[in-house]
């Protein structure tokens, strides 16, 4: 198999390979293996997670961000059902 040398990544792309790589457990090598198949066509886009992850929304979220977020979401499913007071004497 050939071998490509690529230079002058910028410290952003670069932090970002990182942290993908620690969040899958994947080498650094197997991680940009797998994009640049993705960005060629030669492999599909990864589906998110789990179905209600919020993280398949143009990644806006990730790992931690992601959690607290669905968290706070259950808590919030705990909330009384009622409508505030000032609702109640609407028509």
């Amino acid at each position: 198999m050939p071998d490509f040398l690529v230079r002058d990544i910028d410290a952003k792309l670069a932090e970002r390979i990182k942290t993908m790589a620690r969040d899958r457990g994947w080498p650094i090598n197997d991680v940009i293996l797998h994009l640049l198949k993705q960005a060629t066509g030669l492999a599909e886009p990864e589906p998110p997670k789990e179905p209600g992850d919020i993280a398949r929304l143009a990644g806006a979220y990730q790992g931690t961000e992601s959690d607290a977020f669905m968290e706070a979401l259950k808590a919030l499913e705990s909330l009384p059902d009622d409508a505030p007071s000032y609702m109640k004497n609407r028509s």
